[in-house]
């Protein structure tokens, strides 16, 4: 008996094919004109497939974009001598059907060639500002070095075309990329990082920023008075009050500094992202600390001329060559953009605490800084946060995800000491 039917049943006969719909035919008959029979159905076979975890090779992920091999961080495959299954799990968001679509995200940077083809259709020209040169076209200044080919790769990752036959394939690869040029003039104002960081708020979702105050070991800095106010009326006002979702790499001062000491990274407002790379060690210029939310990757290992990160590059060109966390920052902004696309009800808070929750070990391994479990038994390292980003975790998460309640803000008095 069938339990959601009170008068239902169903009958199983060894002897009929259950490829053979002729042969029950006759049996179905037979039941059909019994007097006690109300319905009978034939049932038939047809396929379903589970909406969860598949294993990497089970994955059909068909791109034609020449570079697309070699892309270890969204699947790695052992090649460039990596670690099989150590990436950022793309492949099962898009088998979702999560790239980004309808989500934005802002390059702070040197410029973005925005007419590479393999950015073009993606640009979203209305959203970019050169605040370097107070104009809107972030192009970036011709240099014969190209020292200002940062940005173009950094979007690059987040929002290259896919299936195009150029270069490779963002995170992202449905998201729009907008330019905002604010890191080529002799000094940096703290109203050009205010107006930057608080540019198209309601356009623009996540904000990327590969940057910060000198790695040299000894400076400790940040966010001046109107940056600290733009970030701050961000979170609380941008993306129609759900808040503005800063992306911040940690540095790149190796050993000899600690990313606590920058103001961005160890802001409560952003979400700082340190790198592993290849096989799943540290890279020489990651700095420790304990602001550090999680991990991506920059480039592999030692010596091998294909174990970089590769993107975009100026003039239409492509590159394998783009490392630091530098290039962990947006392939972050990348996979929160995929998360996005699939609850955009999410609150800048809702996107800390996935990040945290989804976030996986791993086979990331420290020789230095240990894995320990903090207060509610999370594994946190010093160096990679809570893990490596994952974003098909992330996407199923986030899809049903409940909305966290207000941050809680305690405000202590102050205490008057007599002179």
């Amino acid at each position: 008996q069938l339990p959601f039917l009170d008068t239902g049943y169903f009958f199983y006969h060894n002897g009929i094919a259950k490829a053979r719909r002729r042969r029950s035919l006759q049996h179905k008959l037979h039941l059909e004109k019994d007097s006690r029979v109300r319905k009978a159905v034939q049932q038939e076979g047809f396929s379903r497939r589970k909406r969860g975890y598949r294993d990497i090779n089970d994955i059909d992920i068909n791109m034609n974009d020449p570079l697309f091999t070699k892309q270890w961080y969204l699947i790695n495959t052992g090649q460039a001598d990596g670690t099989p299954g150590l990436d950022l799990n793309v492949a099962e968001a898009w088998e979702l059907g999560y790239t980004g679509k309808g989500v934005t995200i802002g390059i702070m940077d040197d410029g973005i060639d925005y007419l590479h083809p393999d950015l073009a259709s993606n640009y979203n020209a209305k959203a970019s500002y050169d605040f370097s040169s107070n104009d809107p076209y972030p192009y970036p200044r011709y240099t014969d070095d190209w020292f200002n080919s940062h940005g173009t790769r950094c979007a690059g990752e987040v929002s290259a075309a896919a299936n195009n036959n150029i270069c490779g394939v963002g995170v992202a690869y449905n998201s729009k990329v907008a330019g905002i040029r604010m890191l080529d003039q002799p000094f940096m104002t703290d109203i050009i990082e205010a107006s930057s960081i608080s540019h198209m708020p309601q356009v623009i979702d996540i904000y990327s920023a590969s940057w910060g105050p000198t790695d040299n070991g000894k400076t400790v800095d940040g966010p001046r008075e109107l940056t600290l106010q733009a970030m701050a009326d961000g979170v609380n006002k941008g993306r129609g009050g759900k808040g503005s979702i800063y992306v911040w790499a940690s540095g790149d001062g190796g050993s000899y500094d600690d990313c606590n000491c920058d103001g961005y990274a160890s802001s409560m407002w952003t979400i700082s992202i340190n790198s592993a790379i290849n096989d799943g060690r540290t890279a020489l210029y990651d700095e420790s600390c304990s602001s550090t939310l999680a991990s991506t990757f920059s480039n592999g290992r030692k010596r091998n001329p294909e174990a970089g990160v590769a993107t975009t590059d100026l003039y239409g060109n492509c590159t394998l060559r783009h490392s630091g966390t530098s290039a962990a920052a947006p392939e972050a902004a990348g996979v929160f953009a995929l998360a996005l696309e699939a609850n955009l009800d999410l609150t800048w808070r809702d996107m800390q605490h996935l990040t945290v929750l989804t976030s996986k070990r791993n086979q990331l391994h420290d020789e230095v800084h240990q894995w320990r479990r903090n207060g509610v038994g999370l594994e946190f390292n010093h160096l990679f946060g809570y893990g490596v980003l994952d974003a098909g975790a992330m996407v199923k998460m986030a899809k049903d995800w409940k909305t966290v309640p207000e941050r809680f803000h305690c405000v202590g008095g102050s205490i008057q000491e007599p002179e």
